[in-house]
């Protein structure tokens, strides 16, 4: 079904009005004298919206800008402390990318964000999606970032009704249509929030839709079913490790540091087996030698978004001893150190 002429710049024009009246109050959105965000607001908030919704974004990144207002600031915090801070967003090398990012960009950059596509793609943690995102926001740069809702909207305004992995570069195409020169910062926002409220993955709002005779598939009464999904079930597979809780008599938890590469890199654990994915090829931590009359406690099933873990969980209680590479946290303080929510729920299974 062919288009009018300059039926996307008349999308552009009516998303454009839709959001001067309906955009969402964003903290990382505020304004400068340019009016346009902050680069590094928007910076960082990329960042934390990788694989994050935005309701959980929102109270971490206030958080965040408190203790890192700036790139000056964020380039010298230590990896631990920032670790520790975005306990609760998950993906932490995320949070390692970021700190890196911000290091090359004070020592390359003066502090300031880079405006061309080719240095924000060699920074960590940034790829096609982010570099387009950061171009186009904070810079008002004339391009189009393709992220879910933005996905969503074009296969329904154009009705390609593939799943979305096999029409990524149709959507791609289609998506070069909506290229503002002048209004880029609005455009990009104004289609996030249009699919975040309107435009939604179920149940979308078409009878409010300002773009519904734009849209070929609400034409052919086809939206709830595009895009169309998958529907191969897969199964996550299940890993399998042994933790074990140490607690001594002043009631504090024996932890010590994971490896600075691969999952939750960096982060506090207690002490657990190497993640196998059979039990058989369990080994017990060497660590383990150093203690007696460990009892079992409950297991427990944690969900990453990969696979699941099963953990059996171990308890000992001993005297406080000094152990090389380990430390010392009390157990009324394991909510708030930093830990990842997964080695949280070890420590309250055995205790509480």
């Amino acid at each position: 079904m062919p288009r009018l002429k300059n039926e996307e710049l008349i999308i552009q024009s009516q998303l454009l009005n839709w959001y001067k009246k309906n955009k969402r109050i964003l903290p990382w959105r505020k304004l400068l004298k340019n009016n346009l965000p902050n680069p590094y607001f928007i910076f960082v908030s990329e960042y934390m919206l990788q694989q994050t919704t935005v309701n959980t974004v929102i109270i971490k990144f206030v958080e965040f800008i408190g203790f890192w207002p700036n790139f000056k600031k964020l380039s010298v915090t230590r990896e631990e402390r920032i670790l520790r801070f975005w306990a609760g967003l998950g993906y932490y090398v995320r949070a390692k990318n970021l700190l890196k990012s911000s290091k090359i960009i004070a020592k390359q950059f003066n502090n300031r964000i880079p405006d061309t596509y080719e240095d924000l793609i060699s920074l960590p943690g940034i790829g096609e999606y982010t570099a387009k995102a950061i171009l186009g926001i904070a810079y008002n740069k004339p391009t189009m970032p393709v992220e879910a809702n933005i996905e969503r909207i074009i296969a329904r305004l154009y009705c390609l009704k593939k799943p979305i992995k096999k029409i990524k570069k149709n959507i791609s195409f289609f998506a070069t249509k909506f290229i503002s020169k002048k209004q880029s910062s609005n455009l990009i926002q104004a289609f996030m929030d249009y699919g975040s409220i309107i435009c939604t993955p179920r149940n979308p709002k078409c009878s409010f839709c300002v773009i519904a005779k734009h849209c070929i598939a609400n034409k052919k009464n086809l939206v709830s079913l595009i895009p169309k999904k998958n529907t191969a079930i897969i199964k996550k597979p299940t890993k399998y490790t042994r933790a074990y809780i140490i607690l001594n008599n002043l009631n504090e938890v024996l932890v010590r540091r994971r490896p600075d590469k691969g999952m939750l890199p960096s982060m506090l654990e207690v002490p657990n087996d190497l993640w196998v994915t059979q039990k058989k090829f369990l080994k017990k931590d060497p660590l383990t030698k150093k203690f007696k009359k460990f009892s079992r406690c409950d297991s427990i099933l944690y969900s990453f978004s990969h696979f699941d873990l099963k953990v059996d969980i171990y308890l000992t209680k001993q005297n406080k001893v000094k152990i090389k590479n380990y430390e010392w946290i009390l157990f009324g303080n394991i909510a708030s150190s930093g830990m990842p929510t997964i080695m949280k729920k070890i420590v309250t299974a055995a205790i509480n």
